[in-house]
């Protein structure tokens, strides 16, 4: 499994209270968002009314990244953070969380046992940038431009990449690439 590549042409596409939400990966792979029974999960979503309260989710923490949009997140009691693209923010799910804006963002949510990180990386035509697997779970996410990888195989906007851990990727950019490295690391007990 040293490199996997998931396209965008298998996904499922929900529809939530104020957008959609589409599934890019769930761990693990028998996991139910809508059972909530998984102990991590990448997505992406829109946010296409001005306002919107985000949905309640208990026991799980939630990473979420601008990828279009500004966005400005507003968490009762607590603070309001403006978000621009690749802006991020991480907080509990159980928090009273609002927004306003209209937005394409990127999200990991967490359960316990699994931590996590997302990070932007921005790679112009012609240049290349080398990743190499940190985790079991070591994944970058496409959110615009195409790039040759080091296997030979294009990657596209929306494909996810997963690298084995210790394996080496190179990515060579055909146009201006902006990834999302994504590291997820699971308690013992909770790997599989």
């Amino acid at each position: 499994m040293s490199i996997q590549q998931f396209t965008s042409d298998s996904r499922t596409t929900i529809n939530w209270a104020s957008g959609t939400s589409t599934e890019i990966f769930i761990h693990p792979s028998n996991g139910s968002f809508a059972d909530r029974n998984f102990l991590f999960r990448i997505s992406t979503a829109t946010v296409e009314t001005e306002e919107s309260a985000f949905t309640f989710f208990e026991g799980i923490t939630r990473h979420l990244m601008i990828l279009k949009g500004e966005l400005e997140l507003i968490h009762e009691g607590r603070y309001t953070k403006h978000l621009k693209p690749f802006d991020q923010d991480t907080f509990s799910g159980e928090w009273s969380t609002r927004s306003k804006g209209k937005v394409t963002d990127f999200n990991l949510m967490l359960k316990a046992g699994a931590t996590g990180s997302l990070t932007h990386h921005r790679i112009e035509a012609g240049n290349g940038m080398e990743f190499t697997g940190k985790t079991t779970y070591y994944f970058l996410f496409f959110a615009t431009g195409t790039a040759i990888l080091s296997n030979g195989n294009t990657a596209k906007p929306g494909d996810l990449i997963r690298i084995g851990n210790g394996t080496k990727v190179t990515i060579q950019a055909q146009e201006r690439c902006d990834l999302v490295e994504i590291e997820v690391m699971l308690d013992q007990h909770q790997a599989l």
